[in-house]
């Protein structure tokens, strides 16, 4: 009884053995380990593929006041259109200066004028023309400014304010004057970086005023003066990375 017990337990071992070494084997056959290969080059394809897209989707967007067009450094024209805000003699809390499309759409209104909210009306250049500072290839005085929306392939831009040129590992997007409203007026305003070379809007040309453009000029004192000398005019630039 107990020879049989071992030669049943012995053939048992030696059939699962057997089975364990033939799995083994099919396991580690070569035409597995090929297939296992190609499942993991088309898995990091298609990791790359989902990668590539993420980056393509990537970017960050800035709006280049006084051009109707984005220049170079790989940008694209989301939309160009007017500078507008606030007029200037409105009194109230600080408006910043928005590019509205050359294109608008309309949801529900009221014709003419209801005199029960804001306004917001177009952007002159009230600076520009002068014995003393003309910095701009023409003269820009009372013409009106555009404005264009450029994305850029870099997630990150910024507008720096006193410069003319970028960081380093920065790309730079454009040169500029600092810009705003006259310090003595009602309507409240930001600073905008208005491109060295502007444009003007067609038959922009007529002092009709809205919201203005000055050259910003430095009041030193709270700023060091040996840095930033009373008076003087700042640039600025755009840059991304």
């Amino acid at each position: 009884m107990k020879k049989e017990i071992t030669v049943i337990f012995f053939l048992f071992y030696s059939s699962v053995n057997s089975s364990v070494r033939e799995k083994r084997l099919v396991l580690h056959s070569s035409d597995d380990v090929f297939n296992e290969i190609q499942n993991l080059k088309l898995e990091n394809a298609n990791i790359k593929a989902s990668l590539d897209a993420l980056i393509k989707d990537t970017g960050s967007v800035y709006t280049r006041w006084g051009k109707t067009d984005c220049d170079g450094n790989a940008t694209e024209k989301v939309y160009s259109g007017y500078t507008a805000g606030t007029p200037y003699d409105n009194s109230g809390g600080a408006a910043s200066y928005i590019c509205l499309p050359e294109n608008p759409t309309w949801a529900k209104f009221v014709e003419g004028l209801q005199n029960e909210g804001a306004y917001i009306s177009g952007t002159e250049f009230e600076s520009g023309y002068s014995n003393t500072f003309n910095p701009f290839p023409k003269n820009m005085l009372n013409q009106d400014a555009p404005c264009v929306v450029c994305r850029s392939p870099r997630p990150t831009s910024i507008m720096i304010p006193g410069k003319t040129d970028c960081y380093s590992g920065w790309t730079l997007e454009y040169t500029g004057y600092l810009m705003s409203g006259h310090y003595s007026y009602k309507g409240g305003t930001d600073y905008a970086c208005v491109d060295a070379n502007p444009d003007a809007v067609l038959h922009g040309e007529r002092d009709q005023n809205g919201k203005l453009f000055y050259f910003v000029e430095v009041k030193c004192g709270s700023l060091p003066c040996q840095e930033y000398p009373q008076g003087r005019e700042l640039a600025c630039v755009v840059c991304t990375k």
